[in-house]
């Protein structure tokens, strides 16, 4: 089955992008690393000790700690399991040209931890620092493992200090992030307009690292999800059509200049597996759930359509497994592949993994992807090292 899926996702991109058929050479790497969702409260009294320090003071503090164990399936990932993550990833990614972080760098139960472990309730001022240190902290921790590399950053469902789902557009997160993430995606490459469209939906446009004539486009399609709601705003749904409307004007700006696109987003098209299985609605066409809002779910499908000739590739995280969604043109026929990369977190019950590609660096094309896993996450502790295959 890996092999069929490798072979079909290498053919797709090798014949329908634009460019057409890319020369062998000359090609590069770039990493894919998606749903950390770093556990700060594990051990119960680790947070109370981070919120009193910096964030560049945390990884002291997790040695300071001695023999811990890595969390296991059903549970985020803990300092162990951070710690080991980021070292097989250093090591893995060493030649990268660039990293992509797909979004999700909080716990899924954040807000409700912060309440029990620092007497912190949901909406308090402490909650809200606490979650933006701790974005700050995985992100900047991401980037000493990778120095010298551009991590471009999209924002997931947790990405938040209002809850899941729940990012104020034009808020405090996305202002305390906002420097975090620009210099992770390095300085030379952002654009002019990224302070303003980063502050007002946590989406941005980034020239590529190393392909000529194309850019990368970070897109928080949180603000589209189904799920969304604005709960310490109001502009929320106003945001998330004009994201929508920067992404037309960006894909049409490429298409007449002749140049591709990268797509990064969090949550994949189409139908959302997990919530279909678990419907109980009572009509069998009322049980198919989509990840995205109906209305800007067809609308986005026809801009993607539209523009297939100009999406070179296009990234998203979210399942927590290694997958991909195809869109079909009107006729049937491939038109953009959205490559699914497997999460750090073992909390859905699947190995913690990462994703490395090979990528025509002239055509901007991808050729080829490794998968790494970790094989001993039963034992791996601060004493036993990850065994990454």
């Amino acid at each position: 089955m890996r092999s069929f899926l490798r072979a079909a996702f290498v053919s797709f991109a090798l014949h329908v992008g634009p460019g057409g058929v890319p020369a062998a050479e000359p090609s590069g790497t770039f990493g894919v690393v998606a749903d950390i969702h770093f556990d700060p409260f594990e051990p119960a009294t680790l947070s109370e000790d981070l919120r009193s320090i910096a964030i560049d003071d945390w990884m002291s503090r997790f040695a300071a700690l001695g023999e811990q164990r890595a969390s296991q399936r059903g549970s985020d990932t803990n300092h162990v399991l951070l710690v080991s993550a980021l070292s097989a990833i250093a090591e893995r990614m060493a030649a990268a040209d660039f990293v992509i972080l797909a979004g999700d760098l909080l716990s899924h139960r954040f807000g409700g931890d912060v309440d029990i472990s620092l007497d912190a309730p949901k909406g308090s001022g402490a909650q809200h620092s606490f979650a933006q240190e701790t974005a700050a902290f995985v992100i900047d921790a991401l980037s000493k493992a990778l120095p010298d590399k551009a991590i471009l950053i999209a924002l997931g469902n947790n990405d938040s200090d209002c809850g899941d789902y729940a990012l104020e557009t034009d808020g405090n997160f996305l202002a305390a992030t906002m420097e975090v993430v620009k210099k992770a995606a390095g300085i030379s490459h952002v654009t002019a307009d990224f302070e303003k469209t980063y502050r007002a939906g946590g989406y941005y446009e980034v020239q590529h690292p190393t392909v000529k004539n194309a850019k990368i486009l970070v897109v928080n399609d949180v603000l589209w999800s189904r799920e969304y709601q604005n709960r310490c705003g109001t502009t929320g749904f106003d945001e998330a059509r004009k994201q929508l409307e920067w992404l037309k004007s960006q894909l049409l700006e490429q298409k007449s200049r002749g140049g591709m696109v990268w797509i990064v987003h969090h949550v994949p098209w189409g139908i959302d597996a997990y919530s279909t299985v678990h419907s109980t609605a009572d009509i069998c066409a009322s049980r198919v759930v989509p990840f995205l809002r109906e209305e800007i779910s067809a609308e986005l499908l026809a801009l993607l359509r539209q523009h297939a000739d100009t999406i070179a590739a296009s990234f998203s995280a979210h399942t927590h497994y290694d997958d991909f969604r195809l869109l079909l043109d009107n006729t049937g026929k491939p038109a953009v592949v959205d490559k699914i990369v497997p999460a750090i977190t073992p909390i859905a019950g699947q190995n913690p993994g990462f994703q490395v590609f090979t990528y025509n660096v002239a055509s901007g094309m991808l050729l080829d992807y490794t998968s790494y896993y970790l094989a001993n996450l039963d034992s791996l502790s601060s004493t036993v090292p990850g065994d990454w295959r």
